[in-house]
């Protein structure tokens, strides 16, 4: 049979599909089956050697489990091929991944590092504030779990995130705070005039900017009282429970007395509870208290010791207590306005009953 290049013979691919072909024409179809060319007319003339087969005649000739062993094996060979191509892929997209990963490992690692550089810097320079107005108090808590209250006209300034090695927080005015116990990092408290040193303990700091002293008054625990001295820190006092340091600002002197700091510390309470206290200090805080401007015009009453408490009374009801147990008398001047039309404090002025004033109340 002469062997055609370019034309694929019908009746010699039917006799092959039956097995009925000489080893010669054997290779010839093999011939087709491998050029590109023929495989056009190959799909064509299968596809009518399908068609022309009855449906209700058996051909044992066709050997079916030969034709699905031929069609399992392509499609081995087909899958083989692909795996193949697969895990050269792969191998090539590891090699590659590799590659990436060392030439980005310096980014990726200089990225990270100025991350968290970037990140601690802003913490450490990161400040909260939290500050009462003159006339109410607030509480807080502290990145460390410490809690406490701020009194009126207070403000108290805080990291962010603590440092490792102390937790320090700025004071301006009265705070009450209650410190959680950390050994490893002490707990200091900065003011204008005195630093407070201590590591769990419950304790009130006045220290207001414009008072002549700063008071500490210890509920529980113990605590250190610090003073910068000739560019050194020195420990002016070590505190018990129930007893308070006074440090007077101008004389650079300080004294440690013996109090019930529950009534040092009832302001958070609601109360103001004085025990013996100059007229001046009582009206000190009445002033804080209700946001007024109370003026003590004759000066003999400024020592005068005061006995009392104050609990959910009105500033008026405050000011006729403060008559009929003190030698005062008052004149209430009211608010005056401003030129931008907003009002000052309301100003009250205290005089000595002794003076030949007139009364106004």
């Amino acid at each position: 049979m002469q062997d055609s290049a370019n034309k694929v013979n019908k009746d010699l691919l039917e006799r092959y599909n039956k097995e009925k072909v000489t080893s010669e024409e054997r290779a010839i179809v093999e011939r087709w089956f491998a050029d590109n060319n023929l495989k056009d007319q190959l799909s064509i003339s299968s596809i009518n050697l399908w068609e022309n087969i009855p449906l209700d005649i058996d051909l044992p000739e066709l050997e079916g489990h030969r034709i699905l062993d031929r069609i399992h094996h392509q499609i081995n060979r087909e899958q083989s091929v692909f795996v193949t191509e697969s895990r050269k892929r792969s191998v090539v997209l590891r090699y590659l991944g590799r590659v990436a990963a060392i030439l980005l490992l310096p980014v990726l690692l200089t990225t990270v590092f100025l991350y968290y550089k970037i990140n601690a810097i802003y913490n450490e320079g990161a400040y909260s504030e939290i500050y009462a107005p003159a006339g109410a108090s607030t509480t807080f808590h502290l990145p460390d779990g410490s809690s406490g209250w701020l009194n009126g006209g207070s403000s108290i300034k805080f990291p962010a995130h603590f440092h490792k090695k102390n937790r320090c927080i700025e004071l301006s005015g009265e705070a009450y705070l209650n410190v959680t116990e950390d050994p490893c990092r002490p707990f200091i408290v900065t003011t204008s005039n005195i630093k407070v040193r201590v590591i769990g303990t419950s304790f009130n700091i006045m220290a207001y900017d414009d008072d002549l002293k700063t008071e500490v008054t210890l509920e529980s625990g113990s605590v250190e009282v610090l003073k910068k001295r000739n560019k050194n820190t020195v420990c002016i006092g070590k505190l018990k429970p129930d007893q308070a340091l006074i440090y007077y600002h101008k004389s650079d002197s300080s004294y440690m007395i013996s109090v019930k700091s529950s009534d040092k510390t009832s302001w958070k309470d609601g109360k103001l509870v004085f025990r013996y206290d100059p007229l001046c200090e009582v009206i000190n805080k009445i002033n804080r208290w209700y946001n007024v401007d109370i003026k003590i015009m004759d000066p003999e009453l400024n020592d005068h010791k005061y006995y009392g408490t104050f609990q959910n009374e009105t500033l008026s009801e405050v000011l006729k207590l403060l008559q009929y147990t003190a030698p005062i008398r008052y004149k209430d001047m009211g608010r005056q306005k401003k030129p931008d039309g907003t009002y000052d404090k309301r100003i009250i002025e205290l005089y000595s009953k002794k003076q030949n004033s007139k009364t106004h109340h």
